[in-house]
């Protein structure tokens, strides 16, 4: 059962042990009533410890998306098992009586901080390495508030402390227990899917309301009797089967199915809310022994406003840095969505939105606006004989050319489909736009790339202009009519030319 074993656990063999275990305890009891407290110690000894070889196995083979917090988990129980021998020898040994905290109590209390920072984990993610940092330091200092809390002295003073009272105490364990066992029900509701962090903390929170309800009962019983061992030792070995069986029978053999995890508002508000718990914690402490101990509880408010401070500063930092990342992958997606995966210049989305943007321009500013359609000449012709690559490195250098012909960088150049592009001129007025068109032909001519065709041996472009005087009122459909209506006019006319079209007719603005 420890963490060497490799085969699986079976529920239905360790629910058999478990009975039997508990059993053999209640045996031991019943018949040596004398010596009850010896034969009933060994039980409540070994039962953590079974129960940390279970928690360490399944998080070594059966959990490894949740290791860590299994290994938190083993902790917690190393801590309480060491505690319970502590409690063995101050019983069996020193005879300590009933009236105050002994070691064995201090480290009863501390078991609960690996079980916090299992509870405090986050949800889903990676873990801030500096933040684990921080977890460290407040779970030291809490377990040293605790100590000057329980004993009202300082570890290893060369002086006698003031331990807690027993009632004192048992309240202590009591509001630690429930508090407790409260976070990991609030951790368990935040999640949605049966992946293997909700079976962690369906098997944590039932052990801790367990562990919290038995722990309050056997220390009732055993205020109220005055006694020290009785069959109500079961109590303080039963929740660590019930911690083993719940373990071995959610995370058995199974087939894992991979689940979509849905984050509701319940979950980011916990992982929100996480970081608070240890310092909660630490102001309680610290509060508590200001009175008594000033400087030692100034000292954990301080820790635990420092340490939340700076986790918060951090956090902000990180989601105004993942904010610009957003940002910048938005803009990046915005470039990308208006630009031409082919030759790298705009597209046609983008060629519509800035053609309705210079339009409106031009109207309002009664300045002159001039397009340019472009065509490349029998281009289905130079696909089927020299092939598609081909055809695709002549439209980049083809685009790379009429880019560089544009004579403002506030001018576009866009595909506007297939071999087909289009040149917004803003601020131009024919005149300018044919000279434009021009140079065009002459750059795209001085490629010299190949397509024999009956009107020669390399590429040429056709290019329709049309240009328009404001403040005449018209829409964007109308400029493009005319630009095309030029366009088939050079095609129709022998094409590798430019011809000009200028609409007169009046069109109301949209």
């Amino acid at each position: 059962m420890g963490p060497s074993l490799s085969r699986p656990l079976k529920p239905k063999h360790f629910v058999l042990f478990a009975a039997l275990y508990v059993g053999l305890q209640a045996i031991c009891i019943v018949l040596f009533p004398a010596h009850a407290m010896g034969v009933s110690y060994p039980f409540m000894i070994v039962a953590p410890w079974l129960a940390l070889g279970v928690c360490w196995q399944v998080g070594r083979v059966h959990a490894v998306r949740t290791r860590l917090l299994w290994t938190l988990l083993s902790a917690a129980l190393a801590i309480w098992a060491v505690g319970m021998l502590f409690a063995a020898w101050e019983d069996l040994w020193q005879h300590n009586p009933l009236t105050g905290a002994d070691f064995s109590d201090f480290l009863f209390f501390v078991y609960g901080m690996p079980v916090l920072l299992a509870i405090s984990s986050p949800t889903e993610g990676e873990r801030i390495s500096l933040f684990v940092w921080f977890d460290a330091l407040q779970v030291l200092m809490t377990a040293f508030l605790a100590y000057v809390a329980i004993f009202s002295v300082l570890p290893f003073a060369h002086r006698a402390g003031n331990p807690l009272s027993v009632p004192r105490l048992l309240v202590t364990y009591n509001v630690e227990s429930f508090a407790l066992a409260g976070a990991a029900t609030l951790r368990l509701l935040a999640y949605t899917n049966d992946g293997e962090k909700r079976r962690f903390y369906q098997v944590l929170c039932g052990y801790l309301w367990i562990y919290a309800a038995f722990t309050a009962l056997y220390n009732h019983i055993t205020v109220v009797t005055n006694e020290q061992t009785g069959l109500y030792d079961l109590l303080t070995t039963l929740p660590f089967v019930f911690l083993a069986l719940g373990a071995v029978y959610l995370f058995g053999p199974r087939e894992e199915t991979v689940q979509s995890f849905r984050r509701k508002p319940l979950t980011l508000f916990i992982d929100n809310a996480s970081p608070i718990f240890f310092m909660v914690a630490l102001l309680a402490l610290g509060a508590a022994l200001i009175r008594q101990h000033f400087y030692i509880g100034m000292s954990g408010i301080v820790v635990a406003l420092a340490v939340y401070s700076i986790r918060a500063t951090l956090l902000q930092g990180r989601y105004m840095q993942a904010q610009q990342e957003l940002q910048a992958a938005r803009d990046k997606m915005e470039t990308m969505s208006l630009t031409d995966s082919l030759t790298g210049i705009a597209n046609r989305r983008s060629f519509d939105r800035s053609l309705e943007v210079e339009w409106r321009r031009a109207v309002r500013r009664k300045t002159p606006l001039a397009l340019l359609m472009i065509d490349v000449d029998f281009f289905k012709k130079l696909n089927d004989r020299y092939g598609h690559p081909y055809g695709d490195e002549c439209l980049v250098q083809i685009a790379q050319a009429l880019q560089s012909a544009l004579p403002r960088t506030a001018d576009l150049l866009a595909r506007y489909g297939g071999e087909e592009f289009a040149v917004i001129l803003s601020a131009t007025d024919a005149p300018g736009a044919l000279i434009v068109a021009q140079r065009m032909q002459e750059i795209v001519h001085a490629l010299h790339l190949q397509n024999e065709t009956q009107i020669g041996s390399t590429v040429t472009i056709s290019i329709g202009v049309a240009a328009y005087q404001f403040p005449r009122e018209g829409t964007t459909a109308t400029i493009l009519h005319a630009a095309d209506e030029a366009l088939y006019l050079a095609k129709r006319n022998g094409r590798n030319r430019i011809e000009y079209a200028a609409s007169e007719a009046p069109v109301q603005i949209d």
